[in-house]
């Protein structure tokens, strides 16, 4: 019977520890994910660049970020309201990527998108950016 106290107890601080752990991950994302959707909002798409992933520029250069959130802006109109819908987060070999959904209401659309973030050193940097008008095509 002490045994099965002992892992109950071991289980229930983990948990609490990965919920705590998880929570301040996730609104520090959140944060970044909320200065990406103001430069969308303030059509400052030059400080996007600042919140990426240096991995990520690699495989798509800033001028294409550009263009593409230029492009987005004109299709789409002004940013509304931007609203966390669904988070995830995966830690493999010491690195954590945390993924946020949100509903965007833009002037001229509906979307979910997803940001996906990589924690480099201390902080949290955008690695991947993914949009559609049906939320199920969001993954």
């Amino acid at each position: 019977m002490k045994l099965f106290f002992k892992k109950s107890f071991f289980f229930m601080i983990f948990t609490a520890w990965t919920l705590l752990f998880s929570c301040g991950v996730i609104k520090d994302c959140d944060q970044i994910g909320l200065a990406f959707y103001n430069c969308l909002k303030t059509k400052d798409f030059a400080f996007v660049i600042t919140l990426l992933d240096e991995e990520a520029l690699k495989n798509t250069p800033s001028e294409v970020w550009i263009e593409g959130l230029r492009k987005k802006d004109s299709d789409f109109g002004n940013v509304l309201n931007v609203k966390r819908i669904d988070f995830e987060t995966v830690t493999k070999d010491r690195v954590t990527r945390v993924g946020i959904k949100y509903k965007v209401v833009y002037s001229d659309a509906v979307m979910f998108e997803k940001l996906e973030f990589i924690q480099r050193g201390s902080e949290y940097k955008i690695t991947y950016y993914q949009f559609n008008a049906d939320s199920l095509l969001v993954y």
